[in-house]
């Protein structure tokens, strides 16, 4: 079992089919290649940990060596401790974990404090930790998952679930750098989870778990608007009969080829996806029950496995051989 949100996130997600709009065709036979393309990458993780690469390639991970921290992992530095999150004053024996993590173009790291809803930034400058959003119009968040930085360097994030109101209560915000403010971008999602922009920032990809599925936004990168245009389902995608067979779903990433990776996190495996054309090009295994934080470099996808309390390492470059035109 994972703890890494508010114990409602722990919960057997209820995965629903929906939209049948926007369903998207799967490929015939997608191939599952051999667990030994995964290589151990680093150890030392504590709980559930989330990635992303700075401009050197260096690992940005959270939760390394213990909860709460930010470790940065060089091949040829080694790896060594940023800082820690800031303690709750009310709450100072209780460390935070920090589920999702992004580099700006200021070379900051955001991550989210997922158990005290905060939205935390760290400037390297002056190795201050400072938190740029805990709420909305007066309302705490209650648990927070990924993070992204869009266009102007604003800031997108999910909140899989609300603890005031039942059924779908999920919600995407955008941070706006210029008014210093969380905008709600869509409400009554279904656990959403991990979220990816494109490379120009006009597509936003969200993984909504509680449906199985990925909604697909357009995103206006001028006045941050946002309208839901299609989804994948992954039930379809990856040809399962029982939706709630697909368990939970962690973070995604995307590719300069736009290939989209969805971690299946109860299932230890990353689905790989064309989403020019929509299809399931193959499923990685990561040589485990789960798996967690997915961050891209080059040719290779980094995935953080819990349960091994380590980071993989799979080359991408005979994935790409095979299905790259």
């Amino acid at each position: 079992m994972c703890s890494i949100t508010t114990s409602r996130l722990i919960r057997l997600l209820a995965v629903t089919s929906c939209l049948a709009w926007a369903a998207v065709a799967h490929s015939d036979e997608p191939k599952t290649p051999a667990a030994r393309s995964c290589q151990l990458f680093a150890t030392g993780l504590a709980g559930h940990t989330a990635l992303c690469f700075d401009d050197q390639g260096n690992v940005l991970a959270t939760n390394y060596r213990h909860l709460g921290a930010v470790g940065k992992i060089s091949e040829e530095e080694g790896a060594a401790l940023l800082f820690d999150a800031p303690k709750a004053a009310a709450d100072q024996d209780k460390a935070s974990t920090l589920v999702g993590i992004a580099l700006d173009d200021d070379q900051r790291i955001l991550v989210l404090d997922s158990e005290r809803g905060r939205v935390l930034r760290y400037t390297p400058e002056t190795k201050m930790v400072t938190t740029l959003a805990d709420r909305i119009q007066g309302r705490r968040f209650d648990s927070l998952f990924a993070i992204d930085i869009g266009p102007g360097g604003n800031i997108y994030f999910s909140e899989p679930e609300r603890a005031s109101s039942e059924g779908p209560n999920g919600a995407l915000y955008r941070f706006d750098v210029v008014t210093n403010r969380p905008v709600l971008l869509a409400d009554e999602l279904d656990q959403p989870t991990g979220i990816c922009l494109s490379s120009n920032g006009k597509t936003l990809y969200l993984a909504e778990s509680g449906r199985g599925q990925i909604s697909i936004y357009g995103t206006d990168p001028q006045d941050g608007a946002s309208e839901k245009i299609a989804a994948y389902f992954l039930n379809l995608l990856l040809d399962v009969q029982n939706p709630e067979e697909l368990g939970r779903l962690g973070h995604i990433a995307i590719d300069r080829r736009n290939w989209l990776y969805v971690s299946l996190w109860d299932r230890g495996e990353v689905a790989v996806i064309d989403t020019d054309s929509g299809k399931l090009l193959e499923v990685i295994s990561c040589r485990s029950n789960s798996v967690f934080g997915l961050a891209l470099w080059q040719d290779a996808l980094l995935m953080s496995v819990p349960e091994k309390e380590a980071i993989f390492r799979y080359d991408l470059r005979p994935l790409i051989s095979r299905h790259a035109p």
